[in-house]
C-alpha cells in the first residue's frame, strides 16, 4: 500500500514538471518534443506524449495531455513504469514565474503504475536517483520548488507491484481516489476504493511530509483501510533510507483469515481452525516481517497478550515469541469428539485432519491459565510449542490437570500422508471422578492419585489411532471408592449362599443385583494398576485395591479398538462388617461386556471350584488321619501310602486344634472335623471317592447309621 501511495506521488509531481515546463515552452503542440525531451530529463526516463496535447491561458490556466507514457528501468520487465490515458490539470499562473506550481485541478484517467523489485532489492521507481544520474547539468534550471494541488481525482487506475525476491505479486485495480497537497512540506491525504487482489477495498492514508518521504527521509504515515472482510489501521514513522522499514502501533481485524491470506498470496490449508486473527500492538517491521510488542491477540478461540515476531520471507509464515493465553482453546484443531445418544461412542472411522499444522512454523512460548482438549479442561500450564514443516512438538514443563498437575510432552506429526501422534505424561495429585467424567462421561471413580502413560501411534483416524496405539501406563489412587457397586456387602451374601451349597442361581443374581444399586459404593484406601499398550489392547496383569474389609488383586485386558473388557478380579472380602477374624471369603468376579454397556458377573466356576477342592482336601484330611493324632504332632502308625498323599496335598502333621486354611471362594469358618470310628470298609478309599464325587458334582455315598459322619462346613 505505502509503494502505491509513493508512486502515484512521485506520478503526480512528474506531471507538475511537465506543467511547468510546458508553460516555459508554449505553444506546446510546436514545442511537443522539447517538452518531452525536459521531461525525460527531469525524471531520468524517456517520456513520452500523445498527439493530444494542449495548453491555454484563460479563462484559466489548464493543461491536457494524453497517453503519457514514463518508460521502464532496463532490467525491469515490462515497457513501461507508468502511463496515463489522459491527464487534465488547471495551473494557477501566477505561482509560476515564482517556481511554484498550484494545481486548482488534476484529473487522471486511466493511470497504470507497474512497480518492480528485483531479487537484489533495487526498485525500478527510483525517478530521482535516474533524474540524477542521467541529467545533472539540468538541476539548476527550471526546478519545482514546490507543488500545491487542490481537487486530485484518479478514475479507473491500476497499480501493480512484483517482487522478485519473494516470488510474490500484487494487482490493484478500479482504482478510484482523491487527494489534497497544499505543499509539499504539508500533509498529502488520499482516499479512495480499488479491488486489491480481486477483493474490494477502501483505503485513507494521510501522509505527513511528502517532502521528505521523496528526499528519503523520516515521515510519517496513517492508514485505515478494508481489504476484503479485513480492516487495517496504523500510525508508522517510516524510516528514512533506500530499505523500507516502519515503526508504530498497528492493528489488524481479519474475520475471514484464510480469505484475507490468499489475497497475500499464502495459502492455508482448509482444515478445521485458522478461522479469524485480530491484532493490536507496537509494530517495528519491514517488507519480510513485523516485530509486534506489548501486542493483544485473538486468534480463532485464543486470547493472547505478549510479543511476537512474524517472518513471511520463507514458504511459511514463522511465529516466534513469548505469549500469556486465557484460554488456549485447542478444540477447532482437533477432531471433534464422537456424540452417542447412549452409552459411550464408536471410535470415529473419519478422517482426521492435521494440515493446519502446515500453514504455520512457530517457536512459541506460551503460558495459559487453561487449555482446553476436547473434553479435557487442564489449569495454569506452561509449554513451548514448535511447529516446523507440519510437525508439532509441544512441551510441557507444567500442566494443572484437575486439581494436581505434571509434566508432559506431545508430537504430532503431520509431514505424511499418515499422521503420527506420541506423547510421554506424568501427572500427581489428580482428582479422578471429573478427570475421569470429562474423559469418558463416567462418573464411577472416587480419589486422589497420579497415573503416567507413555504412547504412541499413526492413523487418519480415531479407530485406525485405536488399533495402532502401544505403550505403557499406571496409576495410584488413594482413599477414593468406586460408584455403583458394593463388594463388600456382595462378599456377605455370597458368604451364606456359599455355605448354603450355592444351589440357587436367582439368589446369586439377586445378591449381585443389590450390589450394585446406583447409591452403593466401594470405600477403599488404596487402588492401583501397572499397564501395556499393544496395537490397542491393553494388558493388566496386577490390579490391586485395599479397604475396609477388603483386598482385591487382578488382572485381564481391554481391547480398545473393540472397546472389549475381560477382567477377572478376586476380591477378599469380610463376610461381615464386623471383620470378624475367619470370616473372610474370596469373591471370584468377572468384569466383561462393552464401553457402554459393561457387566460383572461372579466367576461361578472358579467360585464351586474352589469349594470343591476345599471340600476335598477336608476329605483327604480325614482320610489321612482317621484315629488323630498325637498332641506332639506324631501319629501311631506310618502307612507310606498316605505320607505319599500328604506330600502330594501338602497335608503333614498338625496341633489338634489347628484350623484348615481356606481356599480361593471358600470360607475360613470351618474346622477340621473330628476323626470317627473305623468302619469294616476302608475309610481312605471311601474318603477318596466322596471327594472326587464334590469335584465333579457327584453326590455323596449313604452309610450305615452308626457310622454316620458330621459333613457341617
Amino acid at each position: 500500500m505505502g509503494r502505491f501511495i509513493a508512486a502515484l506521488v512521485a506520478l503526480v509531481i512528474l506531471l507538475a514538471a511537465i506543467v511547468f515546463l510546458a508553460t516555459n515552452l508554449i505553444p506546446a503542440d510546436t514545442y511537443k518534443g522539447r517538452i518531452a525531451t525536459a521531461a525525460s530529463n527531469a525524471v531520468g526516463r524517456t517520456v513520452t506524449l500523445g498527439d493530444d496535447i494542449s495548453f491555454k491561458f484563460f479563462p484559466q490556466p489548464a493543461f491536457a495531455v494524453s497517453d503519457l507514457v514514463i518508460a521502464n528501468t532496463p532490467g525491469f520487465e515490462g515497457d513501461y513504469l507508468a502511463k496515463v490515458a489522459r491527464a487534465d490539470i488547471g495551473v494557477r499562473l501566477a505561482p509560476l514565474f515564482f517556481g511554484r506550481v498550484e494545481i486548482s485541478r488534476f484529473i487522471l484517467t486511466g493511470p497504470d503504475l507497474n512497480l518492480r523489485k528485483a531479487q537484489d532489492g533495487t526498485v525500478n521507481w527510483n525517478l530521482a536517483r535516474a533524474a540524477n544520474d542521467n541529467a545533472p547539468q539540468q538541476q539548476g534550471q527550471g526546478v519545482v520548488k514546490d507543488v500545491s494541488l487542490g481537487d486530485i481525482r484518479m478514475a479507473n487506475g491500476r497499480a501493480i507491484y512484483a517482487d522478485a525476491s519473494t516470488g510474490k505479486t500484487y494487482t490493484a485495480e478500479n482504482i478510484d481516489a482523491t487527494a489534497r497537497l497544499t505543499s509539499l512540506s504539508e500533509p498529502l491525504e488520499v482516499k479512495g476504493d480499488m479491488t486489491f487482489q480481486g477483493a474490494p477495498s477502501s483505503f485513507n492514508v494521510v501522509l505527513a511530509n511528502v517532502a521528505d518521504l521523496l528526499a528519503k527521509k523520516q515521515s510519517n504515515l496513517k492508514l485505515d483501510a478494508t481489504v476484503g472482510k479485513a480492516t487495517i489501521g496504523a500510525d508508522l514513522a517510516l524510516a528514512e533510507g533506500d530499505v523500507f522499514g516502519y515503526s508504530g502501533p498497528v492493528s489488524l481485524d481479519a474475520p475471514d483469515l484464510p480469505a484475507l491470506a490468499s489475497l497475500f498470496d499464502v495459502r492455508l490449508e482448509e482444515a478445521p481452525g485458522f478461522d479469524k486473527l485480530s491484532v493490536t500492538g507496537k509494530a517495528n517491521g519491514a517488507a519480510t516481517g513485523i516485530d509486534l510488542s506489548d501486542a493483544k491477540i485473538n486468534f480463532d478461540a485464543i486470547d493472547a497478550n505478549g510479543d511476537i515476531k512474524l517472518d513471511w520471507s520463507g514458504a511459511r509464515p514463522m511465529a516466534t515469541g513469548a505469549l500469556a493465553v486465557g484460554s488456549l482453546d485447542m478444540r477447532p484443531y482437533m477432531p471433534p469428539p464422537t456424540q452417542s445418544a447412549e452409552g459411550f461412542p464408536a471410535w470415529s472411522t473419519a478422517k482426521i485432519d492435521f494440515s493446519s499444522l502446515r500453514n504455520l512454523d512457530a517457536d512459541l512460548d506460551i503460558s495459559a491459565e487453561k487449555v482446553f482438549l476436547n473434553e479435557i479442561e487442564t489449569g495454569e500450564s506452561r509449554l513451548n510449542l514448535k511447529i516446523a514443516d507440519g510437525r508439532m512438538t509441544a512441551s510441557i514443563p507444567q500442566l494443572g490437570f484437575y486439581g494436581g498437575g505434571g509434566s508432559g510432552t506431545l508430537v504430532v506429526d503431520a509431514r505424511s500422508a499418515t499422521p503420527s501422534i506420541a506423547g510421554k505424561f506424568s501427572m500427581n495429585s489428580v482428582e479422578a471422578q471429573p478427570f475421569t467424567m470429562d474423559l469418558m462421561k463416567l462418573d464411577k471413580l472416587l480419589g486422589l492419585g497420579g497415573f503416567n502413560m507413555e504412547f504412541n501411534a499413526t492413523g487418519a483416524s480415531q479407530a485406525a489411532i485405536m488399533s495402532s496405539l502401544d505403550g505403557k501406563g499406571g496409576f495410584d489412587l488413594n482413599d477414593g471408592a468406586i460408584k455403583g457397586v458394593n463388594i463388600v456387602k456382595l462378599a456377605g451374601a455370597v458368604a451364606k449362599l456359599y455355605e448354603g451349597g450355592l444351589t440357587n442361581p436367582t439368589a446369586i443374581t439377586t445378591a449381585i443385583a443389590e450390589a450394585q444399586r446406583p447409591d452403593e459404593k466401594t470405600d477403599f484406601s488404596k487402588f492401583l494398576s501397572n499397564f501395556t499398550i499393544v496395537n490397542g489392547e491393553v494388558q493388566a496383569p496386577t490390579i490391586s485395591l485395599e479397604g475396609p474389609y477388603l483386598t482385591m488383586t487382578g488382572g485381564g485386558r481391554v481391547d480398545l479398538p473393540g472397546q472389549a473388557i475381560d477382567l477377572r478380579l478376586l476380591p477378599r472380602a469380610a463376610a461381615s462388617t464386623d471383620n470378624a477374624p475367619g470370616r473372610a471369603i474370596a469373591i471370584p468376579l468377572r468384569i466383561g461386556g462393552t464401553f457402554s454397556k459393561p457387566t460383572m458377573s461372579i466367576d461361578m466356576e472358579a467360585l464351586l471350584r474352589g469349594r470343591a477342592e476345599q471340600t476335598l482336601k477336608g476329605l483327604f484330611d480325614k482320610a489321612l488321619n482317621p484315629k488323630g493324632e498325637a498332641a506332639d504332632g506324631s501319629t501311631s502308625e506310618s502307612d507310606p501310602a498316605k505320607e505319599l498323599l500328604k506330600g502330594i496335598l501338602g497335608g503333614g502333621s498338625k496341633a489338634p486344634a489347628q484350623q484348615t486354611p481356606p481356599a480361593d471362594g471358600a470360607t475360613g469358618a470351618s474346622t477340621a472335623p473330628q476323626a470317627q470310628p473305623e468302619t469294616k470298609k476302608d475309610p481312605t478309599e471311601a474318603l477318596i471317592n466322596e471327594g472326587l464325587g464334590a469335584l465333579f458334582g457327584k453326590k455323596k455315598q449313604a452309610e450305615p447309621a452308626p457310622e454316620k459322619e458330621d459333613d457341617s462346613e
